[in-house]
């Protein structure tokens, strides 16, 4: 899967997009900032307006007058596309599971050749290189939520309180968790050590 340009949000930010589709679509005009602060529970106008500027520069908003309600949806060129949102995870801490809600550190508006198929599904940025060259530290991998794997593929795992991207190979009781760099060595683990979070369908390599 080749680079392509990604759109991210804070969840702040994508707490207000959603609430600006949702209000433009049923009222047909859009919300003023007191009406979003109220609805979305944010203390001052202020922090609104800047989460607003935040999405005019990434080119999801627009105004369109000097009004109170001047906000428009704006989607050009590629950013036309730029309509599935997906969370970008943090590494788990605590054997918490990667997708845990409150784990969410953005949300990546991802064109839609990025999600081949409707699945639930999750961004993780790689640490470290045992992947490589597949998959190399910082980039970031479309991870499908599961909890089976078939063995060859590449999973995203909790092993105790530690998160590992690593290929998956059950042999005679035991898991085998399989670097593609062969500077590291696999990680051998028995069936119940090891919980699946989901299998990797995609990376977005990072341009260096």
């Amino acid at each position: 899967m080749k680079n392509k340009p990604t759109y991210v949000l804070t969840p702040a930010q994508k707490k207000i997009l959603d609430f600006l589709r949702d209000f433009i679509g049923s009222e047909g005009f859009a919300p003023t900032v007191r009406e979003m602060g109220d609805n979305l529970g944010f203390k001052s106008p202020r922090a609104v307006a800047y989460h607003l500027e935040q999405l005019q520069k990434k080119g999801f908003i627009k105004k369109t007058s000097d009004g109170s309600r001047n906000i428009a949806l704006k989607f050009d060129g590629s950013k036309k596309e730029a309509t599935t949102f997906v969370p970008l995870m943090g590494w788990s801490a605590g054997g918490m599971p990667i997708y845990a809600e409150e784990n969410i550190l953005d949300w990546v508006a991802l064109p839609p050749q990025f999600i081949k198929e409707e699945a639930d599904v999750f961004l993780l940025r790689v640490k470290g290189n045992s992947m490589a060259p597949k998959i190399e530290h910082n980039d970031m991998v479309i991870i499908k939520r599961q909890l089976t794997a078939d063995p060859g593929e590449i999973i995203a795992a909790l092993i105790g309180d530690e998160t590992t991207i690593k290929k998956y190979l059950p042999k005679r009781g035991q898991i085998v968790l399989q670097p593609i760099n062969p500077d590291y060595e696999p990680i051998i683990v028995k069936p119940n050590q090891l919980r699946i979070q989901g299998i990797i369908k995609g990376v977005m390599k990072t341009i260096r």
